[in-house]
């Protein structure tokens, strides 16, 4: 079964971050576009505007020129003929004709010949637009109540002093321009709508589609499942992620059915050890029980001093290899001088016992332990290695020599062990899966991953050779 911290922290690095947000991350993207339409929307109007009622300011005035000129051009006779009545007309016609003409006027040394106001020529307007003689027309912008007005100032050709002045408002350029905004506000409101189902549905094919397949391929994972595998079409950070999800359960699945396998090599190994035990007791340390008591039966039965004395020797022979038995069963099944004397003096006690009760040779060497305690995770580690490779090259291997090599410096510690016994071909081992279900080889390299080290097996037909590396700044993990 999975770990309860792969598990928590699959949900928490996936599934928090992505099924509780799967609507923000639409809502997000929708909103993203609707406010960068919108500040393009308004940066349009704005400028549309600003450079519209540039256009239209210009040609308004050009107009009023052209109007100035053309009433000036035709009310020469009017005036030669003194018919202020007609240029009255005129003007008033002109200002009809115009819907931005506001006022007509015509002036002859500031005296007013006619004009279009009703209540009389305002007093005030007379020097607004002073024309000098050298100019063809005078233009003098007004800011009023009604908008800015434009008045124009043309000279009456043939007249001295004859001035026909017209004021324009921009009436038609507030008329264009609220046209124009409503249009664009228009175009705006669509561009909302049509930017808003893009995005909805970009979203939901290109983001939201593929992170709900992710999401459930995350549950299912979560519940076990680890068959699940995310296929996303698009090359992108989407792509990349469920690819690394993709790895990331093919690695727990793989973690899982070797922990599985493990799991049961080690109920089955538990087992086997009750039993070897329980043969050691019964084989050994129960017969040498009984011959003790026979030759405890023999010291009783003595009739002379030197018979008590030889079978005296003999109980206390059979007893000292009875105690030795006992200790060495003892060292296997718990090594008590590794908590109290360090790694270094736990391992030589072990090899000096055990190359003395199977008869073999173990050179041993140790490099950079001297006053120095590493964690007991790595300890551990390191002791169970080197003792489960003594025995696999006694058992297994048939080795004879065996030598062992410790070293630690202040980032890593590195055991070499290699033998002189039966190989066996490594590679072909990997591929036919048999490392993992062998309990030694498996067990080996779990418990040095576990402290984040690297454990490397070299072997041929005659010898292997264990490398072993274990950084001593590694802070461990789930």
């Amino acid at each position: 079964m999975l770990q309860a911290g792969s598990t928590g922290r699959l949900k928490g690095l996936i599934s928090v971050s992505v099924l509780n947000r799967i609507s923000g991350i639409r809502g997000k993207v929708i909103g993203i576009v609707l406010v960068v339409t919108l500040m393009l929307s308004i940066l349009t109007i704005v400028y549309i505007q600003t450079t519209l009622q540039s256009a239209l300011a210009e040609q308004l005035e050009q107009k009023a020129v052209s109007i100035a000129r053309d009433v000036a051009s035709r009310s020469i006779d009017m005036i030669l003929s003194n018919n202020f009545y007609t240029m009255h007309r005129l003007a008033r016609d002109t200002m009809e004709n115009n819907q931005d003409v506001s006022y007509v006027i015509f002036l002859q040394n500031d005296k007013v010949l006619a004009d279009t106001f009703l209540g009389g020529f305002p007093t005030d307007l007379a020097p607004a637009n002073p024309l000098t003689p050298d100019k063809r027309f005078s233009l003098a912008r007004v800011q009023t109540e009604e908008g800015i007005l434009r008045d124009v100032a043309v000279p009456v050709l043939g007249m001295d002093g004859v001035v026909v002045r017209v004021g324009v408002l921009d009436h038609s350029i507030k008329t264009t321009l609220s046209s124009a905004t409503r249009q664009l506000l228009l175009i705006s409101a669509l561009t909302f709508l049509l930017g808003s189902f893009t995005a909805y549905l970009l979203t939901t094919l290109i983001v939201i589609r593929p992170i709900s397949i992710l999401s459930k391929s995350v549950q299912d994972v979560s519940r076990g499942d680890l068959t699940r595998q995310v296929r996303v079409k698009s090359h992108d950070e989407l792509s990349e992620l469920a690819g690394a999800f993709n790895t990331m359960v093919k690695r727990l699945a793989t973690a899982h059915r070797v922990r599985n396998r493990l799991l049961k090599k080690i109920i089955h190994t538990q087992e086997e050890e009750r039993r070897r035990i329980a043969r050691e007791l019964h084989d050994e340390t129960g017969q040498t029980l009984m011959t003790l008591m026979i030759a405890l039966s023999q010291i009783e039965d003595s009739e002379t001093v030197s018979d008590l004395k030889k079978y005296t020797r003999e109980f206390r022979t059979l007893l000292l290899h009875t105690l030795e038995s006992v200790r060495l069963l003892a060292w296997k099944l718990s090594p008590i001088p590794l908590a109290d004397l360090g790694l270094k003096a736990a391992v030589e006690l072990f090899i000096k016992k055990y190359s003395r009760n199977d008869n073999w040779k173990i050179e041993f060497q140790a490099d950079g332990f001297d006053k120095k305690r590493l964690s007991p995770e790595i300890e551990t580690a390191v002791y169970r290695v080197v003792q489960e490779a003594l025995t696999n090259a006694a058992k297994h291997a048939q080795a004879r020599n065996v030598s062992v090599i410790m070293k630690c410096d202040d980032q890593n510690v590195v055991v070499i062990i290699e033998d002189d016994g039966n190989g066996f071909d490594v590679s072909a081992v990997k591929e036919e899966g048999i490392f993992n279900t062998c309990l030694g080889l498996a067990s080996m390299d779990e418990r040095i991953s576990l402290v984040g080290g690297t454990l490397n097996i070299e072997s041929a037909a005659h010898g292997t050779t264990i490398y072993i590396k274990i950084p001593l700044n590694y802070s461990g993990g789930d």
